[in-house]
């Protein structure tokens, strides 16, 4: 099992969009339990097993539970006042050139943190 994951934050549009949407899993996606997709919104079908969250601790001393939405595979989407994904990113200050990294603590607990990228010449 890895122990990192890491997402690329490239282009101000991908911090635009991991701070006013959400963060697209889909390329990290098998480093998650796979009981731990949803359905992708309340009046679809359930899915065809238990749907179990997982907890993300944050390196900003708070943590959430979350599952990853079916189809938009990101963590379910919250208000940014609640804790969630993308209170974080908006907290936490993301730059293009920095890279979201989460670590597996456990077999559904996971910490995320930033790596800021080189400075800018």
């Amino acid at each position: 099992m890895r122990t990192l994951a890491r997402i690329a934050i490239r282009t101000p549009e991908d911090v635009w969009t991991f701070t006013e949407r959400n963060v697209p899993l889909w390329d990290i996606l098998e480093f998650f339990p796979p009981d731990s997709i949803g359905p992708r919104g309340p009046k679809d079908p359930p899915r065809p097993y238990e749907v179990k969250p997982i907890t993300i601790e944050t390196d900003l001393g708070w943590s959430f539970e979350s599952d990853i939405q079916y189809g938009a595979w990101v963590l379910r989407p919250r208000s940014p006042k609640q804790p969630g994904m993308m209170r974080w990113c908006k907290e936490r200050g993301l730059a293009a050139g920095d890279t979201i990294v989460f670590e597996a603590l456990g077999e559904r607990r996971f910490a995320v943190r930033l790596e800021k990228g080189l400075p800018q010449t």
